[in-house]
């Protein structure tokens, strides 16, 4: 999608390309604020983990568009790891954040699990930017 420049391009792109992270992560947000929230008692493990590796790689998808259309890291050609330090520090946060809510707690696996859905999708979109970038 292509966007024009000036005021009303600038607007355009903010909303098409770096509200919805900003949504999102304020969503992720709001669902950890909920005091005493529980998983399906159906193999929680395994739904609590998949959950947080789906809710990750549909935030890293996100990230990554308005990451790599942000100028001056387009520039230096680092959306990719910029976006990969963000949802690292996000998922971290979170789970902290986690452990102050009544009911919550904190735990490495659900970072682990965050960051294996995050990082999976940011690889990919880098191995193919990066491929589309050699074909030219």
């Amino acid at each position: 999608m292509r966007h024009s420049q000036g005021p009303a391009g600038n607007r355009r792109r903010f909303l098409f390309y770096h509200l919805p992270v900003i949504l999102y992560g304020g969503v992720i947000i709001t669902i950890s604020s909920i005091p005493d929230l529980r998983t399906p008692e159906v193999r929680q493990f395994a739904f609590d983990k998949a959950a947080h590796f789906l809710e990750y790689a549909l935030f890293a998808f996100l990230t990554f568009r308005s990451f790599t259309r942000l100028e001056w890291l387009n520039r230096i050609g680092r959306g990719c790891i910029f976006a990969a330090l963000f949802l690292t520090l996000f998922a971290v946060f979170d789970e902290l954040y986690q452990s102050f809510i009544p009911g919550r707690f904190s735990s490495v696996y659900d970072v682990l699990a965050d960051l294996s859905g995050a990082l999976l999708v940011l690889a990919f979109f880098e191995v193919r930017r990066r491929r589309l970038e050699n074909s030219r």
